[in-house]
């Protein structure tokens, strides 16, 4: 699902807001939410964890904001190849724990570099759980194919602390995640097992532009 909204800087809604929305709206690749439903899905700054994932989202927002805060425009339009609401147990920890492939349009010309993020939108001890963060893909990428990753990419650690892909809740309801996708005008240095939550918050205010693509999965 593609969501086209321009964020605002209100932060702490990020898990409340997409939550709701992916709730409502399911995971079809084209459907668009008005942004008074969601602007400020892209403007919160997740937190990982190293606790196992959970099921229960927040409904707590905050409703303050900050004017001089740059968030980026959520322009990117964010695709996938294959089913993601449901996502196919082959991209879980119950099959081969692999990327789902993806594709990506609209990335600003004076773009330097891509950044993409995998996030569960439940919170774990009130922080996002972070599956899988990838930095340093390059302006002419427009996609990624299932389970791999380009020359120059480079892996974050995840919150189940493994510098890899994981999508691997709980037993028990459907979990909702978040494909979120920065467009850098400058490129932030980091090495292989970065920070995932760091790199989310630079990325947040030094992106020009965002995507956004979301995906459930229920374990049996």
């Amino acid at each position: 699902m593609h969501i086209g909204l321009r964020p605002t800087a209100i932060a702490g809604a990020l898990m409340a807001a997409l939550a709701l929305i992916l709730s409502g709206c399911g995971g079809s690749s084209s459907t668009t939410q008005s942004s008074s439903s969601s602007t400020a899905a892209a403007s919160a700054t997740p937190t990982s964890s190293t606790a196992s994932e959970t099921t229960t989202a927040s409904t707590t927002t905050t409703s303050s904001t900050t004017s001089s805060e740059k968030v980026p425009t959520i322009d990117i339009q964010l695709a996938s190849s294959v089913k993601l609401d449901p996502i196919s147990a082959h991209y879980t920890c119950d099959g081969a724990n692999t990327s789902p492939p993806i594709s990506w349009s609209h990335v600003p010309p004076n773009t330097a570099e891509i950044d993409l993020f995998l996030f569960n939108l439940a919170p774990v001890h009130g922080k996002l759980f972070a599956n899988w963060a990838v930095a340093g893909l390059s302006p002419k990428l427009r996609g990624l194919s299932a389970g791999q990753l380009p020359a120059g990419a480079i892996l974050g650690r995840n919150s189940h602390g493994q510098v890899a892909y994981s999508l691997c809740p709980a037993k028990g309801p459907a979990v909702r995640y978040a494909f979120l996708m920065y467009a850098l005008q400058k490129k932030i240095p980091v090495s292989t097992g970065f920070d995932a939550e760091k790199l989310r918050e630079k990325a947040l205010h030094t992106a020009e532009s965002a995507g956004l693509l979301g995906l459930s999965y229920k374990r049996q």
